[in-house]
């Protein structure tokens, strides 16, 4: 079975999408289409929060291009400003690699996928969409996981992380970096931001994730041995994961509180 999903103005484009064009090797990877068809006979992929599932956009300068449709596990969303933390995420991340790629680390292309709000035709539910990632991978994870494999596609993606840290005076660190490694460059998606402040989402494992990310983060030939560091744990608070961790699932504060039913 196939669902016809119809951009719609859910969220202004322009609050989200700024002039990256100023440093070269940086672009967003932008929507140019209208019309999407997704497959939903079965799960493309699952993360932590959300299933996957595989389309291909139907109208618009992106026709016959693949796409994936993001939708929460929690259950359906009719209401975009739901998704109003995420983008904001995306946007911060978007920020982070701009600086990264004006200070000249590494001469590979950086894009991230800049993910839209689209509506179902059929019955309102609000979906992220965004293009298709080829040659998928893992490069790190907010509990510090990484591939150990020595490889300069993968140090260059730790550098990333590290130089995130430093650029911002050791206030943020931009992590669980996945995306596609191509000839040139990589293409980004569904970063995680974490913070002092412990503000950017559920992901945001705060001191302690970026205590823990550090303790496990081997510095490689991309890493310059002045950035800063936070000082060293003897003990990670939260154990290496390749998947994402959260501190604790959202809630759905329109509804009674469990400890109020009967058991």
């Amino acid at each position: 079975m196939k669902y016809s999903v119809a951009a719609r103005a859910l969220l202004s484009k322009n609050k989200f999408y700024y002039a990256y064009d100023s440093v070269p090797n940086v672009r967003v990877r932008k929507r140019l289409a209208t019309k999407v068809a997704i497959d939903a006979n079965k799960i493309f992929a699952s993360g932590t929060f959300k299933n996957v599932w595989q389309g291909d956009y139907t109208d618009g300068a992106r026709k016959g291009e693949l796409c994936v449709a993001k939708e929460f596990k929690s259950g359906s969303v009719f209401q975009s400003h739901y998704f109003e933390e995420e983008l904001e995420i995306i946007r911060h991340s978007q920020a982070i690699i701009d600086s990264f790629a004006a200070a000249g680390v590494i001469r590979a292309r950086i894009l991230l996928n800049i993910p839209e709000v689209w509506v179902y035709d059929e019955t309102g539910e609000n979906i992220l969409v965004e293009p298709m990632i080829e040659n998928f991978e893992k490069f790190n994870s907010n509990t510090g996981w990484a591939p150990r494999t020595g490889d300069a596609w993968s140090e260059a993606m730790q550098a990333l992380s590290h130089f995130s840290y430093h650029d911002s005076n050791q206030k943020f660190l931009l992590c669980d970096l996945q995306g596609g490694s191509y000839r040139d460059g990589y293409i980004l998606t569904d970063p995680v931001v974490m913070s002092q402040t412990k503000t950017c989402g559920p992901t945001d494992l705060g001191p302690d994730g970026i205590n823990s990310f550090f303790h496990r983060h081997r510095c490689g030939r991309f890493c310059n041995r002045k950035w800063l560091k936070p000082a060293m744990v003897k003990q990670a608070r939260y154990a290496a994961r390749r998947g994402t961790t959260m501190t604790l699932l959202p809630t759905r504060q329109s509804r009674m509180p469990l400890t109020s039913v009967r058991e």
